[in-house]
């Protein structure tokens, strides 16, 4: 059975797209990973599923490992740029596993509403109560810490401001944190160094996935909690490895602007 795909990518963040046979796929945990794999597959960060329900596009988002995300700003863009300018829908309204998301092109760039942050502890989730806003790795030693944050954006996130980004080792830290105790869930990693009020910089280690150029929600989430305790505007520039991402913090909604690449088109033999 072929299948045809889209490879796009965001900021670095790559992504396979796939708008067919959705239902069958979505049963083959085994067909997910493979579509995944560099090697053996496509190769993506994550791959990005389509389905249309009514006046909503459905989007489901699998990590390389095969398991499920429920939010990606990065592959919310390029799920935009796909179906209007792809597909040349004239009213794109995507549905991901909380939230509504709507889309626009700026300039060469699109903006979509990332969606809601939470800090409570339960829906972030932790495994026990603590403070959000300073949470404390005691065995886990991390060069220039300042402070830990974490927050819930339909994915649950982490957040470690340090003094120099330079001094993080992100093949040791990430693995340490994406999977501590305190995560049930898991959390995805981020590492930031604050520039000035409105620049910063960042380093990702996502959940199922590891070592990512960039990653949207992630990107929001950091935005959020870094404004949320005093260190930020509402609106800030977001320096990634290969990138730059600009965010907006509104009460509880963090939006994100950047860019979206259509790489190719192809299809694929699925056995």
């Amino acid at each position: 059975m072929k299948i045809p795909f889209i490879k796009a990518h965001g900021a670095g963040n790559d992504f396979v797209i796939i708008d067919k046979n959705v239902d069958i796929i979505r049963k083959s945990k085994k067909v997910i990973k493979n579509l995944c794999d560099r090697r053996f597959g496509i190769g993506c960060d994550q791959l990005i599923l389509l389905k249309q329900l009514g006046q909503y596009h459905q989007v489901f988002f699998y990590n390389s490992d095969g398991s499920l995300g429920k939010n990606c700003g990065n592959g919310l863009r390029c799920a935009y740029k796909y179906l209007t300018e792809i597909k040349k829908k004239k009213k794109v309204v995507i549905k991901s596993q909380k939230f509504l998301h709507y889309g626009k092109k700026i300039g060469k760039e699109y903006h979509i509403n990332v969606g809601e942050i939470s800090l409570d502890w339960k829906k972030i989730p932790l495994s026990k109560k603590m403070e959000t806003q300073n949470l404390q790795f005691k065995k886990i030693k991390i060069p220039g810490v300042i402070k830990i944050m974490t927050a819930n954006i339909g994915n649950p996130h982490c957040v470690v401001l340090v003094k120099n980004i330079q001094s993080i080792n992100l093949e040791v830290l990430g693995p340490q944190l994406v999977s501590h105790a305190y995560f049930p869930e898991q959390a995805n990693i981020t590492f930031v160094q604050k520039l000035n009020n409105k620049l910063v910089k960042v380093l990702f280690w996502e959940r199922g996935g590891g070592h990512t150029l960039a990653c949207g929600s992630g990107t929001c989430a950091t935005a959020f909690v870094l404004h949320h305790n005093h260190y930020v505007s509402a609106k800030i520039k977001v320096l990634t490895e290969q990138s730059q991402l600009e965010t907006e913090v509104e009460n509880k909604m963090v939006s994100l602007k950047g860019p979206a690449e259509i790489v190719y088109h192809s299809t694929i033999n699925l056995a």
